[in-house]
């Protein structure tokens, strides 16, 4: 027994001093990556257009009968949300966010119950004030200005979203097939400067595209068509049928996944349809745990749109909480995505991370490869991922990003850009056409030019304004005794077609919550798992594990197997299909009529920036080497490393991270 090796030798119990030490060397690291702030600049329509302010965010705020803000309310909401502290003097209590809000009494009615509609508050507007612990803070990223009022940019956009909503309840696939009026409505656009590939179109003032402007005009797949109408900017978005397949299919039971999950794969592999057969990916069933998530949504009602009604329209201008007045299909009590309506209703309810946890959740049970600069499994033969690189790693950090976005890009909206919703864009457009332009005050010779401009929008016997015009603008809620219905005057209704009947948030357009979140989470997925091949190629859907490809069938009962030339496993990529995902979500908010395709494109890249800060300052916790590979939603190759010893860095193919990092963000003295 004298050669036995006391307990104590080797010590079970690590230098904890040390540690605690290195610890706190590494934070200090990591905090000085994140100090680094950013002027962004707002589009100066908040100085040129005062006391009408048409362009910038006032819901909630009193309105005139022509849904133009009361000045000295606007003016004090602004000085409000600019404040960085609202504690008291003394420091005991929280001071009030003391904002003249709308008081008086509302028009309309709702349709169910003798109760009225009570007043929305502001969505969290001092976030952007708020600080973060992990990767960078609110200021230190930052968008390019939002395009101005008579541009041909902001033309293009309101034309965009108009034809989103004629073309609604119209499917996905009918539309690349140029059915109905998708044929029409994309000759329409095409006639815009904006859509024209080498059009010349300018800005506000009649000046040639800044590179901001020019950035934004490119979009994947080339020139304007049926296949690429109302698709993302990024590589891969207008391949294959519209919606990515992470919103459509679920797991195969017949097999597949990675070893942790194969206790799960055995419950999954009981499940039965009605008719006793296995459920499979078209099924749209995705592993939980020991439960199942289901693509299908719940559909709104097809044709009813909202706020056509100028009473309606101007009674949530002033705040009136109508979201319970939404219709839904009493007919189809589940259905897969298949319309603009469709997806609008998805992104109407879904928890903002929500559809990256299912892709997340897709790949784990396809088996998709992880990036091979992980340590687990690829380093080793002896250890598995899981609390480091596996599916909890993976996991929560998909969803952590998103509340560090959308602090980040609630600066944006209030702090910084405070943009009007396009349903304010779509009385602007009601005003002038109906005479009332001068009302609009500094704003009404940009305002006509913005008319004039959307105009252009017409293909033979096809004009997209007349068509918008002659909507139903039947109320769609109870109209009280007395409620004013002056305007539109002469039956040219060119309010925006809503798909919910409160309209936007309570917060402004620019940036757009939903992308920044989908740009982080996007990110995220894209650095863990690997979208290249060992060869250097592009993973192909096949490579990733999928086990087809799917489109739903008429009526979005049910998924079918694409036909369709390229609609393959083998040409569609797992990268492709990830940056797809994120242009449906952030677009599909468009589709609602909610946000602009600026508000998408730069808030994307707003939450690529904040994921990609995040995942490099985690490099400093690691005490291993460990370098992770993506390509940015531009195309830039990119890898975040770390040394394990604290050291990390973003290199870019062909540039350098600062450049980067400021691409979509000029520096102006104007900006605040």
């Amino acid at each position: 027994m004298k050669d036995h090796c006391p307990y104590s030798q080797p010590t079970p119990s690590p230098d904890a001093r040390a540690h605690v030490a290195e610890g706190h060397a590494r934070r200090a690291q990591a905090a000085d990556h994140a100090a680094t702030p950013l002027v962004s600049a707002h589009n100066g329509e908040a100085e040129d257009f005062a006391q009408s302010w048409p362009t910038n965010f006032t819901k909630g705020l009193p309105h005139d009968c022509y849904g133009n803000v009361d000045p000295t309310a606007y003016a004090t909401f602004f000085r409000e949300v600019a404040r960085p502290t609202y504690t008291s003097p003394n420091g005991q209590r929280r001071a009030a966010f003391d904002v003249p809000r709308y008081t008086g009494s509302f028009r309309t009615a709702p349709t169910r119950g003798e109760t009225p509609f009570d007043w929305r508050g502001w969505e969290s507007p001092l976030a952007g004030h708020q600080f973060t612990l992990e990767g960078p803070g609110p200021a230190a990223v930052g968008m390019a200005p939002a395009p101005r009022l008579g541009s041909d940019e902001l033309a293009g956009e309101m034309a965009e979203l108009y034809a989103m909503a004629h073309l609604r309840d119209l499917s996905f696939e009918d539309m690349r097939d140029g059915a109905g009026d998708a044929g029409v409505v994309t000759d329409a656009l095409c006639k815009l400067p904006w859509f024209q590939p080498g059009g010349d179109a300018r800005d506000a003032d009649g000046a040639p595209l800044d590179p901001v402007s020019t950035a934004r005009r490119a979009r994947d797949g080339g020139p304007l068509c049926t296949q690429t109408l109302f698709r993302g900017s990024s590589p891969g978005c207008a391949a294959g049928p519209y919606l990515s397949q992470f919103i459509l299919q679920g797991h195969d039971s017949r097999g597949g996944g990675r070893a942790q999950m194969e206790a799960v794969q055995q419950i999954h592999g009981r499940a039965r349809r009605s008719d006793g057969t296995r459920i499979s990916a078209r099924d749209g069933m995705i592993l939980f745990g020991a439960q199942r998530i289901d693509q299908r949504i719940e559909p709104q009602t097809p044709g009813v749109d909202y706020l056509r009604d100028w009473a309606e329209w101007l009674d949530v201008q002033n705040g009136a909480n109508t979201k319970n007045e939404q219709a839904f299909d009493p007919d189809i009590p589940l259905k897969f995505i298949e319309t603009p309506r469709d997806l609008a209703s998805y992104v109407h309810f879904d928890a903002l991370y929500q559809a990256y946890l299912n892709a997340c959740l897709l790949m784990l049970s396809w088996g998709t490869p992880m990036d091979p600069g992980l340590p687990e499994p690829n380093t080793s033969l002896s250890r598995t991922p899981f609390a480091t690189w596996g599916g909890p790693h993976i996991l929560t950090l998909v969803t952590e990003v998103a509340t560090r976005a959308l602090r980040a890009v609630r600066r944006q909206k209030f702090q910084i850009h405070n943009r009007a919703r396009p349903e304010k864009l779509g009385q602007v457009a009601s005003l002038v056409a109906n005479g009332h332009g001068d009302t609009l005050g500094l704003a009404s010779d940009p305002a006509q030019a913005h008319l004039e401009k959307l105009g252009a929008a017409k293909h033979h016997d096809f004009d997209l304004l007349h068509a918008i015009a002659q909507a139903d603008e039947s109320p769609q809620f109870a109209q009280s005794e007395g409620a004013w219905g002056g305007l539109p005057d002469n039956g040219c209704n060119l309010l925006l077609p809503m798909a919910y009947p409160e309209g936007s948030p309570m917060h402004p357009s620019y940036g757009a919550g939903h992308a920044t979140v989908a740009g982080a989470c996007v990110t995220v997925l894209k650095a863990f798992f690997a979208t290249r091949a060992t060869d250097g190629s592009a993973l192909t859907l096949e490579q990733a594990g999928a086990p087809a490809v799917f489109v739903p069938a008429p009526g979005g009962l049910a998924l079918s197997e694409c036909t369709r030339q390229g609609d393959t496993t083998q040409a569609l990529t797992l990268e492709g299909e990830l940056n797809k995902l994120a242009a449906n979500i952030s677009i599909g908010r468009n589709m609602a009529g909610v946000h602009f395709y600026s508000d998408y494109f730069d808030s994307l890249r707003l939450g690529e920036r904040i994921a990609v800060g995040i995942l490099a300052e985690q490099m400093v916790t690691y005490t291993e080497g460990v370098t992770l590979s993506l390509d940015s939603f531009d195309g830039d190759a990119l890898k975040i490393h770390g040394d394990g010893l604290g050291g990390f860095g973003v290199d870019v193919a062909g540039g350098d991270y600062d450049s980067w990092r400021l691409r979509h963000v000029p520096q102006s003295p104007a900006g605040v």
